[in-house]
């Protein structure tokens, strides 16, 4: 849409919110706050390129998930040609006393009668392969030359080598539980306890750590659009017929509501998809990696640092909206902005496994650094509960202060077309009483 067009819309939204507060008195703060919404939600999923950027994603992952299936079976047929022709002619000397001439044979294998030779005729071309076993192959390393078949073929030189030595000392063996632990370690089940109780397993982590990845894609859908619809605002240059009708403070709220919705429609698209594939897959892996439980403390603590979470992120964006005159000029702020949020992730294995060091409570308490810490550290069980506790509370407070910050930044920087709001304006701005 042009700007004249943005404009006009904007215009035709200022009139009715402006019949909605003096038309409709009796909805008072609430029914303008919903004006708000109702425009800025509408206005957003009923452009094309909102459904197709939300659908994009789902079909991408579908088709990329479907191509690495097809190819990982073609993988898997070519492997399986791979190793029926597996037997090759080659050379070798067996310096150890181990490997078995008539196992060599079944491999393509036979001594060598003169190892210069054959090292020249491979060198040639005219030997495919010639294997050297050292004295004592557990400390040495079994040396080998062959003709080049490229990057990926030339490993099957070395399986072929150990292969060879592995089975000829399994024919060595006359025990056969012997020899199926030389070919194949066995497997282990661990059962672990906590508090005379069996510990969960790795897929306990699962439905407190969705957790983390609703609220990363969150952050990533909603960082644009947060900036977007505040400083259009002021660069549709129709801010101030905006705020006849309604104030600072309802328009802020209003639209953070509205991009709220806007981004659980997005995740919703994405998510149902992701739960199918996850009520299809996990029963195949829940055997191996321990039952799938789910604590209601920690469901709890997640849902409510989620929440908190992303109405901080929606105050750190709105401020960056509220700070400057053009969508150009936020570009740069906005990705400072998901930068100061996303950081953790890079943090959050050392964080998880090293709970009580002081980078792991730095990252812990650190305002934008907090959500995805504490969500981690609460889906791995290392977050106690007065920690949980401190956690909720601190995303809340600052969330708060964030959003009121940006309803101040833009009631005193709305008439600011062409320039930035400094930090010596922000300092010298002082919260009155107009606008909220």
């Amino acid at each position: 849409m042009s700007r004249a067009g943005r404009r006009a819309v904007d215009a035709r939204a200022a009139d009715g919110m402006r019949g909605s507060r003096g038309g409709g008195r009796g909805g008072g703060r609430a029914g303008v706050l919903r004006t708000v919404v109702r425009f800025e939600f509408v206005r957003a999923v009923r452009k094309p390129a909102f459904w197709i950027g939300t659908l994009a994603l789902p079909l991408v992952v579908v088709v990329v998930s479907l191509l690495v299936g097809v190819g990982q079976a073609a993988g898997t047929d070519s492997a399986s040609s791979s190793a029926a022709a597996a037997r090759t002619p080659f050379h070798y000397v067996d310096h150890s006393g181990l490997v078995s001439a008539s196992v060599a044979a079944e491999w393509g294998g036979s001594p060598s009668e003169d190892p210069a030779a054959d090292r020249a005729a491979v060198r040639a071309g005219t030997l495919d392969l010639f294997v050297e076993y050292p004295r004592t192959p557990s400390s040495a390393p079994i040396r080998l030359q062959g003709a080049d078949r490229g990057l990926f073929e030339n490993g099957g030189y070395a399986t072929l080598a150990e292969k060879v030595l592995e089975r000829s000392v399994a024919a060595s063996v006359d025990d056969p539980e012997a020899v199926s632990l030389l070919r194949s370690p066995p497997d282990t089940e661990l059962t672990t306890w906590s508090d005379g109780r069996e510990a969960p397993g790795w897929l306990s982590i699962v439905p407190p750590f969705l957790y983390v990845v609703a609220f990363f894609g969150l952050v990533v859908l909603l960082a644009t659009r947060m900036v977007t619809v505040v400083v259009e605002e002021k660069e549709n240059r129709i801010s101030e017929m905006v705020l006849t009708t309604v104030t600072a403070g309802q328009l802020i709220r209003g639209k953070v509501v509205a991009m709220l919705l806007v981004g659980l429609v997005q995740v919703g698209v994405v998510v149902v998809p992701g739960l199918v594939v996850a009520l299809v897959a996990l029963p195949l892996v829940a055997p191996r990696l321990g039952g799938l439980t789910v604590d209601p403390w920690r469901m709890v603590v997640g849902a409510l640092l989620l929440v908190g979470g992303v109405l901080l992120a929606s105050g750190l964006f709105v401020a960056v909206g509220a700070a400057v005159p053009s969508i150009k000029d936020a570009s740069t702020l906005q990705s400072a902005a998901i930068f100061a949020l996303v950081v953790p992730l890079y943090a959050a294995f050392f964080v998880a496994t090293t709970p009580t060091s002081p980078v792991a409570a730095f990252f812990t308490w650190f305002p934008t650094f907090t959500p995805i810490t504490a969500m981690v550290r609460n889906a791995v069980g290392t977050l106690s509960v007065a920690e949980s506790v401190g956690a909720v509370v601190e995303v809340f407070v600052v969330a708060a202060v964030l959003l009121w910050a940006a309803e101040h930044l833009f009631r005193h920087s709305v008439a600011q077309y062409g320039s930035k709001v400094t930090l010596r304006q922000v300092l010298a701005m002082r919260p009155g009483r107009r606008g909220r």
